[in-house]
């Protein structure tokens, strides 16, 4: 079992935003104009903190962006989390159609990506049979704290 990696509280809607940034970033780096990337928040109204090894979890969700952004052609890849009680499930999915199973490079970043996860206390379950493509889906337990969203007016 791996160990814990350590934790802080942090924005987690931040995060969210500053990936989805990246994910553009790397699509219009890779000529990928007919891909679209979103992130979904997890509220309009409140703010999700979350006590977690940022980096760690940046770094899960850049591989699997960078999964996404590299086998997808067309469509669109979508990324976000949701929580259920002290339970936050994360996702990145998108609608490649094709698998990355004989590349090897791929199956690397994605064994990284588990031991990540693995070391935050959750695991990454992958999902190449979802309705829409290709779908990755990890779960950390633990400390979240939901707050009122402060709004500049």
């Amino acid at each position: 079992m791996s160990p814990q990696s350590p934790t802080e509280e942090f924005n987690l809607d931040a995060l969210m935003t500053t990936l989805r940034h990246y994910a553009k970033e790397e699509l219009h780096r890779c000529g990928k104009t007919s891909v679209e990337a979103e992130t979904y928040p997890y509220s309009e109204t409140e703010t999700c903190w979350i006590a977690a090894n940022r980096e760690r979890m940046r770094q899960v969700f850049v591989i699997l962006l960078d999964n996404a952004v590299k086998y997808t052609d067309s469509g669109f890849m979508v990324f976000g989390y949701f929580v259920n009680t002290d339970t936050v499930y994360f996702f990145v999915e998108d609608t490649r159609s094709i698998t990355e199973t004989d590349d090897d490079t791929a199956a690397e970043d994605l064994t990284i990506a588990r031991g990540l996860a693995a070391q935050m206390g959750g695991v990454l379950i992958e999902d190449p049979e979802a309705h829409i493509g290709h779908s990755f889906h990890f779960t950390l337990a633990g400390s979240v704290k939901l707050e009122p969203c402060v709004r500049a007016l």
